[in-house]
């Protein structure tokens, strides 16, 4: 096989690959961002009258952890006024796991701008050096999405069918330590995202991943098309 047919085949592998990848990551990261979602989870849960902390702030201890995640604030902790007195919400095992958990989103935030500059060399190596075609490019664009959506329904079906083992193998898989086994009568990080939030947050990001690829398949199969009709 010639130099540049194996350039061919890892590109265009490497593209489906990365496609999955970016499109997963993306979703994540803006669920981590999106403030509306835990909104949702205060109010569907009833955090205030779980915690005894007004729901304003509630927000301001989510927009709180959102600026850690994304390095703008050094710590976890943050202070809110509850019954009139000034608390501090995390205790020290609760501060740990905050910390893993923002080593988990930065590596989110690292996979999917890896998989993009990829996905966009790839792209370039296809059309620029090896000179194919944008059918090969729209093909591997194609599978990519094929990937992400059985990938998805895979794993919505696991949520649906089996959602406390996979909760319980993420985090075995994910943490060194069982800084992540909270008590729900003391530990505020577990009153505010109990279980049932994250089961809704999961279902939610499948199927919002889902509907993307049904929109990008639609794209695809029209771009196809089109492209047939002109040749």
């Amino acid at each position: 096989m010639s130099t540049m047919k194996i350039g061919k085949v890892i590109a265009y592998w490497l593209l489906i690959c990365c496609i999955p990848l970016f499109v997963i990551t993306s979703n994540i990261r803006w669920g981590v961002n999106e403030l509306r979602i835990y909104e949702y989870g205060v109010d569907t849960y009833q955090i205030s009258h779980v915690t005894g902390i007004a729901k304003p702030e509630l927000m301001k201890v989510h927009q709180h952890l959102i600026d850690y995640y994304n390095s703008k604030v050094d710590s976890p902790q943050v202070t809110v006024l509850r019954a009139g007195e000034k608390i501090d919400v995390f205790n020290e095992k609760e501060l740990v796991h905050l910390q893993d958990v923002k080593g988990l989103i930065q590596v989110d935030y690292t996979v999917q701008l890896v998989t993009l500059l990829l996905m966009i060399i790839c792209v370039l190596v296809l059309l620029l050096w090896l000179r194919d075609t944008w059918r090969t490019v729209v093909r591997g664009v194609w599978w990519g999405n094929v990937a992400t959506f059985g990938l998805m329904i895979f794993l919505a079906l696991g949520t649906l069918f089996g959602f406390e083992q996979l909760f319980v193998l993420f985090h075995l898989l994910s943490f060194t330590n069982e800084f992540w086994i909270l008590d729900p009568r003391k530990d505020y990080l577990i009153m505010l995202f109990p279980g049932g939030f994250f089961y809704d947050v999961a279902l939610l990001s499948f199927g919002a991943v889902i509907a993307e690829s049904l929109i990008l398949g639609g794209i695809v199969c029209c771009v196809l098309r089109c492209q047939r009709g002109g040749s």
